[in-house]
């Protein structure tokens, strides 16, 4: 299985990259801040997205295989909370896995997260703009937030 994520800050402007030699050869496409709006549509494969309730911009949408099925699974985080999580259960080729697609602001709840992944009992495979830093990923620093969040 192949996997493209891409932190978009817009895509609408962008649908073009869509169709780029990267996007058309992967199976899976992840996808964060594409700012969409709920009445903007795609003619494309099927895509699974969230929209935030609260405030512009955001929007997570995850791009599957026309030959796979997908259901958005409930997070079961608090509403009043800044995580944005888009869980998404996956059937592929006699596979069955859970893909996360997530953005955690600074300053974002570690407990909130944890306790949502700890929640998953299905293969996970987790991609996310975590607004972290720590050397684990190429950082030169880290904070207690991002060390209890690699722990």
């Amino acid at each position: 299985m192949t996997f493209v994520q891409w932190n978009c800050r817009g895509l609408w402007n962008k649908r073009i990259s869509l169709h780029s030699p990267l996007s058309s050869t992967a199976q899976f496409c992840i996808f964060r801040e594409t700012f969409f709006n709920p009445d903007d549509h795609l003619r494309k494969s099927p895509f699974l997205y969230s929209h935030r309730q609260d405030r512009s911009g955001g929007v997570l949408l995850t791009d599957i295989p026309k030959i796979a099925c997908g259901r958005i699974l409930p997070t079961l985080i608090s509403e009043d909370t800044n995580l944005e999580i888009l869980a998404t259960e996956i059937h592929y080729n006699n596979h069955k896995f859970i893909i996360v697609n997530l953005y955690l602001p600074q300053g974002f709840d570690i407990d909130q997260a944890k306790t949502f992944f700890h929640s998953l009992s299905t293969p996970v495979i987790i991609f996310g703009d975590f607004n972290l830093h720590h050397p684990m990923w190429g950082s030169k620093s880290s904070t207690s937030l991002s060390n209890g969040f690699a722990d």
